[in-house]
């Protein structure tokens, strides 16, 4: 059923042009040329039907290259601590905080989130005709997401739209904390109006625990734990979620609904060339070049150093950890070759770990040669299917032990953490870390490298370290890209200088 529903719910559309991207403010090519034979944006919303279709050309946004599907793990992988670039390509000044052209990665960025935030509006703006609530509140967690995706990366002073925009409509710079503001009343609207499921054959949609845990994150980043905790308590009360009983079924293709998963973007192996159905993650990460894969995106020796230190407190290695990274000594091959055997080819021999997670291992050791019919143990575009978690049920209960541990209750929160090691074979955390459990602060600490431990390779580092007050150069202990963090600059991205161009009430921020 679920294959069905990927096939239904994540086409995209190609017999309209929605106008729905900011004109001027980002100067998409989707509005470049308007095709008069196609139907304009007054002529298209009049049925339910539009209505659905337009929710689909929103969520179709979070499939492309330039988000979910390539890069969005560049960016949040590549500028924390927890990714590197060894080869002279294209990410290597990136990930130093050295890039010069803050239109190369940044644009993209802007282009696509504003696309997602738009085609949502135009969502929310028709749906009051048809009387959809659950339609409109998938359109209020995208138009969150979209503005979670953009505050990240550039700050809060981003450009504030809180309507369906104009061509002549040049929207000014956010003030702090407004679009905080705008992201909490989307969500807290959302809420209200989603369920807490969908049918299996709508796997994929935004539910309400979906946007309670977006708020939740919302509320991390500005340190507001007493606000995200009933909402993350709500979403272990509710019954809806649980851990998958193998870690690793959360990163490779089962063909079963993910009872971890909270959100997703669908992917399909195999689907067809001319959608975006396919994800590029797994070639663009790996541990060198080769095998078909592109060695843009390396491991820094951060997440190493965790399971090591876990190891030794624990007693035994961490079953995690192989399906975590690639390195030498693996039990696990990566695209038919050993981890010794890509650490030798790694272009910096003092880094030579990659990230394992949704490497499409299965795919890639499914493809045969046409003549020979032997495997070619080589990664190709089509291979990436796996549909990517934005959101698992781990995160969750790390959240909500990290919440009660933010307001004083660190004897309750311990079991909350311990639930996460359990499914891994792991020792409770007062069994191997003691010292660990005796207070707030240590176990606040204790909780950031549990987060290591479980969600390494998934985004969410980035925001983490943000969150944590670490984005800076000290974090060079951890990562040496970070030697070359300017403080008081690098902490965000720059505005894209083409977007400063065309919109005269947008103002540069720190970086630019």
């Amino acid at each position: 059923m679920k294959n069905k529903m990927k096939n239904i719910f994540k086409r995209k559309l190609k017999s309209i042009c929605l106008l729905s991207l900011l004109l001027g403010l980002v100067g998409c090519s989707e509005l470049d040329q308007i095709n008069p034979n196609e139907l304009s944006e007054s002529a298209f919303w009049q049925t339910e039907q539009d209505l659905e279709q337009g929710i689909i050309a929103a969520y179709d946004v979070l499939q492309f290259w330039e988000t979910y599907g390539q890069n969005f793990h560049i960016l949040y992988s590549g500028l924390s601590d927890e990714g590197t670039n060894e080869h002279p390509f294209e990410f290597n000044a990136l990930v130093r905080f050295t890039l010069s052209d803050s239109d190369e990665f940044g644009g993209p960025h802007w282009v696509n989130n504003y696309a997602l935030i738009s085609r949502a509006y135009q969502v929310l703006e028709n749906e009051p005709r048809f009387g959809k609530p659950e339609i409109a509140g998938q359109a209020e967690f995208l138009i969150a997401l979209g503005y979670f995706n953009l505050v990240g990366l550039f700050g809060e002073n981003v450009a504030y739209v809180d309507r369906v925009q104009q061509p002549s409509d040049r929207p000014s710079s956010a003030e702090n904390g407004q679009i905080y503001a705008l992201m909490e009343s989307m969500l807290l609207s959302a809420i209200q109006k989603l369920p807490l499921s969908w049918p299996e054959n709508q796997y994929g949609k935004v539910t309400k625990g979906a946007a309670q845990a977006l708020l939740a994150k919302t509320y991390f980043q500005q340190q507001r734990y007493a606000e995200a905790e009933p909402l993350l308590k709500a979403i272990i009360d509710s019954n809806q979620y649980s851990l998958l009983p193998v870690f690793n079924d959360n990163f490779r293709e089962t063909g079963a609904v993910n009872p971890e998963a909270l959100f997703v973007v669908n992917f399909i192996e195999n689907g067809p060339t001319n959608e975006t159905d396919s994800h590029r993650r797994h070639q663009v990460f790996s541990p060198s070049e080769g095998g078909g894969a592109f060695g843009d995106i390396q491991c820094s020796n951060m997440i190493l150093n965790a399971f090591q230190r876990e190891e030794t407190a624990a007693g035994s290695k961490d079953s995690r950890m192989d399906y975590t990274i690639i390195y030498p000594g693996s039990s696990l091959t990566y695209y038919g070759l050993s981890g010794q055997v890509w650490a030798d080819g790694a272009p910096n021999q003092d880094l030579v770990t990659g990230f394992y997670k949704y490497s499409e291992q299965e795919n890639v050791e499914n493809n045969v040669d046409p003549v020979s019919g032997s495997q070619t143990f080589m990664a190709i575009l089509a291979d990436g299917g796996t549909d990517y978690v934005v959101i698992r049920y781990a995160d969750i209960l790390l959240m909500y032990a990290e919440a009660l541990n933010a307001a004083g209750n660190t004897a309750q929160a311990v079991q909350y953490v311990d639930q996460v090691r359990a499914r891994s074979g792991r020792p409770m955390v007062a069994t191997a870390y003691p010292a660990f459990t005796g207070s707030q602060s240590a176990f606040r600490d204790r909780i950031e490298q549990e987060r290591i431990l479980e969600l390494s390779g998934e985004n969410w580092r980035f925001f983490d370290l943000k969150r944590y007050g670490k984005y800076n150069n000290a974090q060079q202990v951890e990562d040496e890209n970070f030697a070359s963090f300017t403080d008081g600059q690098d902490e965000v991205a720059p505005i894209p200088q083409r977007e400063l161009d065309l919109n005269a009430n947008l103002l540069p921020n720190q970086a630019n």
